[in-house]
């Protein structure tokens, strides 16, 4: 017993070393957004597997065409073209500022978590978006934040990270500790909301597990992730699924069903399905990151505040 416990700990030193070395071996360059635009939150790829897709402070969608951004969607139709390179917080009432962005795999749909403008939806061609909902249970949304899409159901889980505080009001509602954050889904069938959780402290990044039995949620100010259970025994309660040395932001899930989380001041971590931390982009490469999301081999980072976004070969 105590011969194999040896062995035991060798292997996850082993397996450690290797993690950090593999993160360390990755090279990120970037990608410059072009002139005026700034904060690609949030990034995304379409069923035909284009892209990257990013939304940006002015309001604006954008797509990566291969040589060049292009305008793919606006989620306010009534946005004046003034809007355009502006990254003024206030004025995104009436700019919209585009948070969280997926693709639904079964229509090519994308869906939208504005922070001002509430949860939108646009078909593959772009334009204007349509209002999918705009609050719950006579509570209006004042913060959505990100989403994630059941690629079976069409199921929409999204998060409104404060019912008290708009998005340019991050830093007090950090300060003042606010937990009125909650954990929401959309079902496509019924056009119903529904309150998950509530009681969050900044609710922000969530991510749907491979089997759709429980979705992640991650809450910025208590340093965590929850697990909240849709299937099984646990189903309808939540737990702590992941302590973490910095602020989570997004979270994503890859194609073997692990987490990638970005988190502030710390580096970008992921965790496998147990929470446990697999890979660190421990890195000065990267100095920030809100969205990380790996496709095709290669890594992507988004950033609420460069004029840039970063990649892996």
């Amino acid at each position: 017993m105590f011969y194999f416990h040896h062995i035991f700990v060798i292997v996850i030193a082993v397996l450690s070393s290797f993690l950090i070395i593999k993160a360390q071996s990755r090279e990120f360059h970037r990608l410059p957004l072009a002139p005026y635009m700034i904060g690609p939150e949030s990034i995304a790829f379409d069923c035909k597997g284009e892209g990257p897709y990013a939304g940006i402070s002015d309001g604006r969608i954008i797509k990566w065409e291969g040589r060049g951004w292009t305008e793919f969607a606006i989620t306010n139709p009534y946005r004046p073209r003034l809007c355009d390179g502006l990254d003024n917080s206030r004025i995104e009432q009436f700019c919209g500022r585009p948070l969280g962005l997926k693709f639904d795999m079964r229509t090519c749909d994308l869906y939208i978590a504005d922070s001002s403008m509430g949860l939108m939806r646009v078909g593959s061609r772009g334009g204007v978006a349509t209002s999918v909902s705009t609050g719950v249970a006579g509570v209006p949304f004042r913060f959505l934040n990100a989403l994630d899409i059941d690629s079976n159901s069409g199921a929409v889980y999204f998060t409104d990270t404060s019912t008290k505080y708009h998005r340019w009001e991050y830093v007090q509602a950090m300060k003042n500790l606010d937990r009125t954050g909650r954990l929401l889904k959309y079902d496509p069938k019924t056009k119903d909301v529904t309150v998950l959780l509530d009681g969050l402290a900044f609710a922000n990044g969530v991510a749907l597990s491979e089997n759709k039995d429980f979705v992640l949620v991650a809450e910025t100010t208590a340093s965590q992730i929850k697990r909240f259970w849709l299937t099984g025994p646990k189903a309808g309660s939540s737990e702590i699924f992941a302590k973490l040395t910095g602020k989570p932001d997004n979270i994503n899930r890859n194609n073997k069903g692990e987490f990638w989380v970005a988190q502030n001041p710390s580096k970008p971590v992921k965790l496998n399905q147990f929470g446990e931390i697999m890979e660190s982009l421990d890195t000065p490469m990267i100095t920030d990151s809100s969205d990380v999301v790996e496709f095709r081999d290669r890594i992507w980072i988004g950033s609420v505040i460069q004029p840039y976004l970063r990649y892996s070969l």
